[in-house]
């Protein structure tokens, strides 16, 4: 998680309720051991066979038949290397409130996996397990890209590691092109390819030559309902020059989306709806109505991350060739799309061999001997193989990984893409994200598309100066405290 420049990828930002379930659950302090009086007993320790049984979250529920075979195989690849241990699979999936409730009562799984945005407040309290020695002793470790390891990083030392397995990576946000659109409009070069959008400019006039609302084809399906079309908006504020929190020189976080690029990538929004009328008719339309639309031939492009490609072809049978993923269209300032992705923690209470398996058993499916059988099962499943991301390994080991992708690839290589979209990502903001989405952020683009005589700068000024007072400003009073 990153911001600008070429090799520098990923971070952490932080989901909406975590500062309040901290404070709600009462944690131990941010560093150090529990206290003496607090029992230490990790759930599922060991087997009936005497092995340590490893424990992982988000496991398939009873009738997806498909992720229960693509386990069982995981299972057997790991015990074949740590015959010491057994992988076992639970199916809770990760919440900030059941997170806290399970972490006091000792019951987390081994290994838990938890959103980018969901890492930070877990992370900067010491929540878990430092597997920093575990980590340099990997034979791969080179292999990782440094910048990767920054956000889930803590004085030095590493307390998680992002998800990657099968050779997949982070996602980041990517323009849809819909072929058949851009063809009926002119928009390919001589060979039929999609020529995309470079600039704002260019977006826009692209935008109305593909609308034709007597036919109910909209040029840019945007996400509009409340949470989702900010987090959407992250990429045209930051294409403006934009941001949304920032660290003043006291260490206080400010809120800063009331300022005049922010405002102006509002504006840009409303002229799209309002001056050029090249959005859906159903301005409020969430994402799932969006990707429906633009399988249908009623939205010529919409922002996606490239792992979108899949409901594309599963859901809606849509023709992978009929897809064309391209960077999103420079601002003002520039290009920026959003990244994001998973990370991986260790259970705080695990000591010894048991951290060292539960580590096992996120690093070892990075390895070219279960990346392969793995995929040539998803593909026997009719799985989608290859969907474009960005990357966590340095070049050298990743072309390892891309050649056995690309044997079971079935969707088109994107790899070039990404690579071009690495060298302008950025993370969602650091605290309170979802929250931002939801009750301050989002409502303010809200109202500018649904009120023609809105004014953005107005209603981002009063939703900026909300977000600071109910949600920055008592972070900053427990960071000022945690610091003393």
């Amino acid at each position: 998680m990153i911001a600008g420049a070429k090799n520098r990828l990923l971070g952490a930002a932080v989901a909406a309720l975590f500062i309040a379930g901290a404070v709600k659950f009462g944690f131990p302090p941010a560093s150090g051991p529990r206290p003496e009086s607090e029992p230490v007993v990790p759930v599922q320790t060991t087997v009936a066979t005497g092995r340590i049984g490893v424990s992982k979250n988000s496991g398939a529920m009873e009738n997806d038949f498909k992720r229960q075979a693509e386990q069982d195989l995981m299972r057997r690849l790991f015990e074949e290397k740590f015959p010491d241990a057994t992988l076992q699979f639970d199916t809770w999936q990760f919440s900030p409130d059941t997170f806290f409730a399970k972490y006091n009562a000792h019951t987390l799984p081994y290994v838990i996996g938890l959103f980018a945005t969901e890492a930070t407040l877990i992370l900067d309290k010491r929540l878990s397990a430092d597997i920093t020695e575990e980590l340099r002793a990997w034979k791969l470790y080179k292999h990782l890209n440094p910048k990767l390891l920054e956000p889930i990083s803590r004085n030095g030392r590493v307390l998680g590691l992002p998800v990657g397995g099968a050779g997949a990576g982070f996602y980041v946000m990517t323009l849809f092109c819909n072929v058949p659109l851009f063809k009926a409009a002119g928009l390919v070069d001589a060979r039929g390819r999609v020529i995309p959008p470079q600039t704002w400019d260019d977006f826009t006039t692209y935008a109305i030559r593909l609308t034709d609302h007597s036919r109910g084809v909209c040029g840019f399906g945007m996400l509009g309902e409340n949470g989702g079309n900010a987090w959407h908006f992250l990429n045209w504020a930051w294409q403006a020059g934009g941001d949304f929190e920032r660290r003043g020189g006291d260490g206080q976080w400010i809120s800063v989306f009331h300022e005049p690029p922010v405002i102006h990538a509002l504006e840009y929004l409303r002229d799209l709806r309002w001056k050029h009328d090249v959005l859906q008719k159903n301005i409020l339309a969430n994402n799932d109505d969006i990707i429906q639309m633009f399988a249908s031939g009623r939205a010529a492009m919409m922002f996606q991350a490239p792992e979108t490609m899949q409901s594309l072809i599963d859901k809606y049978h849509f023709p992978a060739g009929d897809v064309e993923i391209a960077l999103l269209p420079a601002g003002p300032a520039g290009r920026a799309n959003q990244i994001g992705g998973a990370f991986v923690i260790v259970n705080r209470d695990l000591e010894g061999q048991r951290k060292q398996r539960a580590f096992d058993a996120i690093v070892y499916e990075h390895e070219p001997d279960v990346i392969e059988p793995r995929l040539r099962l998803l593909k026997e499943q009719g799985r989608r193989v290859g969907l474009p991301c960005v990357p966590i390994f340095l070049p050298e080991y990743q072309e390892k990984i891309d050649a056995i992708v690309n044997k079971y690839r079935t969707v088109p290589d994107q790899s070039k893409l990404m690579a071009q979209a690495a060298e302008a990502v950025r993370v969602e903001p650091p605290y309170r994200c979802q929250t931002l989405y939801s009750q301050y952020l989002g409502p303010a683009i809200q109202e500018v598309l649904i009120n023609r005589n809105a004014d953005p700068a107005k209603v981002l000024q009063v939703e900026s100066r909300r977000f600071q007072l109910r949600e920055l400003d008592p972070i900053n009073r427990e960071l000022s405290g945690q610091a003393k």
